[in-house]
């Protein structure tokens, strides 16, 4: 009989697989929509070299974001080396790959980067909501600039489903940045009252250890864990100052992929254009398959027409060769990472 741990390891394994597949048929029904065979063929005529280009600029921008964690990470316990990048990149890879990743991700990282160094979940998690905000922020701030380019340059077409993005963006952040700092007993109200539900199920249920966790004195604990570090994060302004430089430049790397991935289509599309768009796509992207693929393809697709005049099947040729080179190629490096973060630890 199959031990229960192999069962639960097997299941994220079969939700990843499942979103995967979901992902593939979006995709074939985007590319169906927006010039079938045509993007296809555009696609398959890349100039390899700079797709080569295109897939280094996008591991450059998740490593990027996985040093603007480290400093954050920092401020409490050193952390780094291979073990951290390889336990970053192991993290990133579960949030690409399972559906709703996306929106699961700040856990998920906290967990990964939380495990080889003994920190606590909580410490984790508060350093992650830190680079979360800024990551947000930078964003908001690399899309506005690449769009500022636009305005001095050519011009831009409708762009205010992106700009309402950006907007939402901004409120995001500002409603999470008043939460943790002067709500924090509603914040905290909120989640004793929610793991209060769980702890009287785990009680009736007879789940011991799980009655143990969500016991409001060590829930309380952990709260207060969670504020003490982000506090002490917060503190540290030369790390955040750092952690918010390499937060920018992963959104500046991930542009330059759209902007090569473009080249190696032989599309014109600004530089402008093409900082604009990666973050504006990447929030108003949303889609809960794996990656956020299908909203992104879209959103792309949708900016490039607005702001570069691209047609919508060049434009989706474009974007699905910067989903190869930002996504694809990154989930194939953080699997890698993955495999020998587990060798290390055998």
């Amino acid at each position: 009989m199959e031990p229960p741990h192999s069962r639960t390891r097997v299941r994220p394994a079969v939700r990843a697989a499942v979103g995967i597949a979901l992902a593939v048929v979006v995709l074939a029904v985007f590319v169906r929509l927006t010039g079938g065979r045509e993007v296809v063929v555009a696609v398959a005529r890349a100039d390899l070299g700079l797709v080569a280009v295109g897939s280094v600029a996008g591991v450059a921008a998740i490593s990027a974001w996985g040093e603007s964690l480290r400093h954050a990470l920092t401020t409490t316990k050193p952390v780094g080396g291979l073990r951290y990048r390889l336990a970053y990149l192991s993290g990133d890879f579960a949030r690409q790959i399972l559906p709703m990743g996306r929106l699961s991700g700040s856990a998920i990282i906290s967990y990964a980067v939380s495990r080889p160094f003994e920190l606590e979940y909580e410490e984790a998690l508060a350093a992650v909501t830190v680079a979360d905000l800024l990551n947000l922020l930078s964003a908001v701030t690399v899309s506005g600039t690449g769009l500022l380019l636009l305005v001095l340059g050519s011009g831009f077409g409708d762009v205010r489903t992106f700009v309402a993005g950006l907007t939402g963006a901004v409120f995001v952040a500002g409603g999470v940045v008043v939460l943790v700092t002067r709500r924090r007993a509603l914040l905290e109200r909120a989640v004793v009252s929610v793991v209060g539900v769980g702890h009287r199920l785990a009680a009736r249920l007879g789940l011991s250890t799980a009655e143990r966790h969500l016991h409001p004195d060590a829930v309380g604990r952990r709260i207060e864990s969670y504020f003490a570090t982000l506090d002490a994060v917060a503190e540290n302004r030369r790390r955040v100052a750092f952690a918010a430089v390499f937060a920018a430049l992963g959104w500046v790397a991930f542009g330059t992929s759209l902007a090569v991935a473009a080249a190696a289509l032989d599309v014109a599309v600004p530089f402008g254009a093409a900082l604009f768009v990666a973050p504006a796509s990447g929030l108003v992207g949303w889609s809960p398959l794996p990656g956020g693929s299908g909203g992104i393809e879209v959103a792309v697709t949708a900016g490039l027409a607005a702001t570069a005049g691209v047609p919508v099947s060049a434009a989706a040729a474009v974007a699905l060769l910067y989903r190869v080179c930002s996504y694809w190629v990154v989930v194939v490096v953080d699997a890698a990472a993955a495999g020998l973060l587990a060798t290390l630890e055998t």
